[in-house]
């Protein structure tokens, strides 16, 4: 296969946008995607899938449903908690926070609300239980080295 090519152990480098299909509202964008090809999780299998064989400059773009995506949104994630659980300062919304479930499992939260007495997180990916559409274009394809291979991911920066 051609270094120019998608395709297994490629390090690979996308411009993406993601839009929410249900109402067309752009949610992300950027020029700085890189991942290691070939089922190392580092993309979803979907779009894995579709950018197989694709060049530098070729756009693809991928609609995903909730399940091939970022899964469907689980309420048992939200959780209120009393502001006075936070010792420090209280955290502003959008920012992320540690945490841990009723299970005793640890997680990182957004924190989705704040109010004088509560403080509401949400464990869920932002873009749980969307209908997503990907649209990408392929920046640059590289060889992956033998370390990015063993450790089953991209190495960031280095793109020469």
């Amino acid at each position: 296969m051609k270094t120019n090519t998608i395709g297994q152990d490629k390090v690979v480098k996308l411009g993406f946008r993601v839009t929410d299909r249900e109402n067309g509202r752009l949610l992300q964008y950027g020029e700085d995607l890189t991942y290691l090809h070939g089922g190392y999780g580092g993309a979803f299998p979907k779009v894995e899938q579709a950018i197989e064989g694709c060049r530098t400059g070729d756009k693809v773009s991928v609609q995903l449903s909730p399940e091939e995506g970022y899964g469907q949104h689980q309420p048992e994630l939200v959780i209120t908690l009393p502001s006075e659980a936070f010792s420090d300062e209280l955290p502003q919304a959008g920012e992320a926070v540690d945490g841990e479930l009723e299970d005793g499992r640890s997680m990182t939260f957004t924190v989705s609300a704040v109010s004088d007495d509560v403080i509401h997180l949400d464990g869920n990916h932002p873009f749980a239980g969307k209908h997503l559409v990907f649209d990408f274009e392929v920046l640059e394809i590289r060889a992956s080295t033998e370390a990015e291979r063993s450790a089953g991911f991209a190495f960031d920066g280095m793109f020469c």
